[in-house]
C-alpha cells in the first residue's frame, strides 16, 4: 500500500500549497483594506485599482477555498439522517454525493472554457487587465474539485471509514 501513501502525500502537498495561496491572498486583502482606509480617511486619496484588485483576490480565495473545503469535507452539507445509517449505506451516499458534485463541476468546467473564450478579452475597468486572467479561476477550481472528488471517492472505497 505504498502507492496509497504516495497518493495521500501528494494530495496533502497540493492542499497545503492551496492553503498557502489562500493565506497569502487574504493577507494582501487585509493589507490593501488597511492601506485604502488610511489613505481615504487620513490623506483623502486612494490607490487606483486597489478596490478592484481586492475584489479579484477575493474571487480567487473564494474559488480556491471551495476546493479545499470540499477536500476537508467542510463544505455545506446536512448529515443528520445520513449519520444514522449503517456504515455501508453512508459510504454509498457519500460516493453518490461526490459523483454529483464532480459532475456539476465537470459541466461548469466545460461551459466556462467557451464562456472565457467569448468574453475573456475584455479589459477590467480600472486595472485594464484582460478578464480571462480573473475568469480562469473557474475552470481551474472546477478541475481541482473534480480531482478532489475522485480522490475522496477512491479513499472512501479503499478505507474502512467512509469519511476521510
Amino acid at each position: 500500500m505504498r502507492w496509497l501513501q504516495n497518493i495521500e502525500r501528494f494530495e496533502g502537498w497540493i492542499t497545503k500549497i492551496l492553503e498557502m495561496i489562500i493565506t497569502v491572498f487574504f493577507f494582501i486583502i487585509l493589507l490593501l483594506t488597511i492601506i485604502l482606509v488610511l489613505l481615504r480617511y487620513i490623506f483623502n486619496t486612494s490607490i487606483i485599482g486597489g478596490s478592484e484588485a481586492m475584489e479579484y483576490l477575493f474571487i480567487y480565495t473564494t474559488a480556491i477555498g471551495a476546493a479545499v473545503s470540499l477536500k476537508k469535507r467542510e463544505h455545506i452539507k446536512i448529515t443528520y439522517f445520513i449519520d444514522k445509517l449503517p456504515e455501508p449505506f453512508r459510504k454509498i451516499i457519500d460516493i453518490i454525493g461526490l459523483l454529483l458534485i464532480g459532475c456539476i463541476h465537470g459541466v461548469m468546467l466545460w461551459y466556462s472554457v467557451s464562456w472565457i473564450r467569448s468574453v475573456g478579452n475584455h479589459k477590467s475597468p480600472v486595472l485594464r487587465i484582460p478578464n480571462w486572467t480573473i475568469q480562469v479561476i473557474i475552470p481551474v477550481t472546477c478541475g481541482l474539485i473534480i480531482l478532489y472528488c475522485l480522490y475522496l471517492i477512491f479513499m472512501t472505497i479503499l478505507k474502512k471509514s467512509g469519511r476521510t
